[in-house]
């Protein structure tokens, strides 16, 4: 059963960063304007804490163009993907993707539950997650398991191609450690890593990204 349609496709070479003195008022201004009755601090801890982790990841593209993430993905196997910087003003962020149709763009969504979600035409059947990693990683492990839930909503009114996640784009190497705690979860069942025979300090740095990304 299908259980929503994401907007899609249509059809940096370096990676292009916002200096971290202007993150709060970008990140402000593209707060959503019905948002829930709440402290603007909530919103921007929980995108902060998301901007961190994406940075940390190795595959978010700052302000990378639309154009150029397209380019850069055209001659990549299908399921290879970026995040970046939305172009949309409304928008904090963009996933790009290399589809059998080639590269697409879908705008990240952040709803008024404070919740990141991919931009679809069937909102209540559109998973929601407090993190932009999260989301990524839970698309990535539908991708893996092989559900074909989630299909792009292509110009014509399509819907016959999957929403597929296979592989990051990097556009710088992460850290070693990074890499080891990512490694780490990818040996591991969901949720099982905090039982592992560490020092304290080891699993709270293990514990900061729990995902396999």
């Amino acid at each position: 059963m299908v259980d929503s349609t994401v907007r899609g496709p249509g059809a940096n070479y370096e990676v292009q960063r916002h200096g971290a003195e202007d993150r709060p008022t970008k990140m402000r201004s593209r707060l959503p304007p019905n948002a829930k009755a709440r402290s603007t601090e909530f919103d921007l801890q929980r995108i902060m804490k998301t901007l961190n982790l994406l940075e940390a990841s190795g595959w978010y593209w700052g302000s990378l163009a639309g154009g150029k993430a397209k380019a850069l993905l055209r001659p990549k196997q299908d399921g290879t993907f970026l995040v970046r910087d939305s172009e949309n003003s409304a928008h904090l962020f963009s996933l790009s993707v290399k589809t059998p149709r080639g590269p697409t763009s879908v705008r990240i969504q952040y709803t008024e539950d404070g919740k990141f979600r991919l931009d679809s035409d069937k909102k209540s059947d559109t998973p929601e997650f407090d993190c932009v990693v999260k989301l990524v990683n839970y698309y990535m492990t539908e991708t893996i398991a092989g559900r074909d839930k989630h299909f792009w909503l292509e110009p014509s009114g399509r819907r016959e191609v999957p929403v597929k996640l296979c592989r990051p784009l990097k556009g710088q190497v992460p850290a070693l450690q990074h890499l080891c705690r990512t490694a780490i979860h990818r040996h591991t069942s969901d949720g099982e890593a905090h039982k592992l025979p560490l020092p304290a300090p080891l699993k709270r740095f293990l514990l900061d990204y729990p995902y396999k990304v």
